[in-house]
């Protein structure tokens, strides 16, 4: 990530294990470990003491991980320099903070095989990722005069989405991914779809939990959801 990407990451993770014998992971911020159950597929977890033979990598990379964040906020730095006790919200203020400021790459651990690794990183997407109103205004150009806008993420600014991904549904047929920027789209009304000068409708609205949907009446800003109806729209698309 660093060599390729040029990103400044910031480990917050350590695995417990490689490969075949990977078990879990050490949470670098809260200082401890953990496990998950070989049988249940990822489900059942729980957290316990980091092991004795895992515990001197880790506070390495933990002191590691403390001295990137004092770089960065005055408050860390003073209790890093004064030895002194820093709190878990603390550090999850700051490096969402870095984040967001696109200052700091928060790095962790997981493996696909028995799904180890999923719930942290969830409770770190809430953690450390951007809400929509935490980002600034997205810059667009209004089709018609090719002015230059500013779409506020609000439910009160006008209707306007990014379709990001499109597939075909067995039972339902073309299912449009979009982002909502701003404003409010309900199922059965209409949109303009900027990209191709074409007039589409809502058929339906869901919102899609694996291969479960669960529909849905209105997508607001900020919001992703998947539209069911729309015959000109491909990925990359503007609907306003």
């Amino acid at each position: 990530m660093q060599e390729r990407l040029g990103a400044r990451t910031l480990i917050v993770q350590l695995p417990l294990g490689r490969e075949d014998t990977f078990r879990g992971v050490i949470d670098l911020v809260r200082m401890q470990a953990i496990i998950w159950d070989e049988e249940g597929l990822g489900a059942a977890f729980h957290a316990e003491d980091i092991p004795e033979d895992a515990l001197e990598e880790a506070e390495t990379y933990r002191m590691q991980m403390l001295e990137q964040l004092a770089d960065l906020d005055e408050e860390v730095m003073e209790l890093y320099l004064g030895e002194e006790a820093i709190s878990t919200e603390l550090l999850v203020r700051v490096i969402r903070r870095a984040t967001v400021g696109n200052q700091l790459t928060p790095v962790l651990c997981g493996s696909a095989f028995r799904n180890k690794g999923v719930q942290p990183l969830l409770d770190s997407i809430i953690d450390f990722l951007p809400s929509p109103l935490d980002i600034p205004p997205v810059a667009a150009i209004q089709p018609n005069t090719e002015k230059g806008v500013s779409l506020l993420a609000s439910d009160d600014e006008p209707f306007s989405a990014l379709a990001f991904k499109v597939l075909a549904d067995p039972y339902i047929g073309q299912l449009v991914f979009i982002r909502v920027y701003s404003g409010v789209v309900e199922a059965g009304s209409y949109v303009r779809n900027a990209s191709r000068d074409k007039r589409e409708r809502i058929g339906r609205l869901v919102q899609m939990h694996a291969n479960k949907r669960n529909e849905i009446s209105e997508l607001r800003a900020g919001d992703i959801g998947a539209v069911v109806g729309l015959k000109n729209t491909s990925t990359g698309d503007t609907l306003c």
